[in-house]
C-alpha cells in the first residue's frame, strides 16, 4: 500500500510537471508571437517611426503652404513674393536680366 502512495505522488508531481512545462512553453510562445508579444512590439515601434517620419514631413509642406498664404494675403502682400510667382508661371523676363532656373 505504501508503494501505490508513492506511485502516486510520483504521477501526479510528474504530472505537474509535464503542465508547468507545457505552460511555460504556451506564455513563452504568446510572450513572443502573441498579438502583445515582442515581435508585436518591434514591428509597432518601426511603423512609429515612419509615421513620425511621415508627420514631419507633411508637417514640413504644411509650414510652407502656411507660409506661401501669409504671404499672399491682401492687407500683408509680399511684392517681391509676388512678382516671383508671376515670373515662374508666365515665364516673363526684362530683356537685361539673365534667367537662372535652380531646382
Amino acid at each position: 500500500m505504501n508503494k501505490s502512495l508513492v506511485l502516486k505522488n510520483k504521477f501526479y508531481f510528474y504530472l505537474s510537471f509535464l503542465f508547468s512545462f507545457f505552460l511555460f512553453i504556451y506564455l513563452l510562445y504568446f510572450l513572443i508571437n502573441g498579438e502583445r508579444g515582442i515581435i508585436k512590439y518591434f514591428s509597432l515601434k518601426n511603423l512609429n517611426k515612419q509615421y513620425e517620419i511621415n508627420y514631419a514631413m507633411l508637417d514640413n509642406k504644411n509650414k510652407k503652404y502656411l507660409d506661401r498664404i501669409n504671404r499672399l494675403q491682401p492687407n500683408t502682400i509680399d511684392l517681391d513674393y509676388l512678382d516671383e510667382i508671376f515670373r515662374e508661371v508666365t515665364g516673363f523676363s526684362n530683356n537685361d536680366e539673365i534667367v537662372i532656373i535652380m531646382d
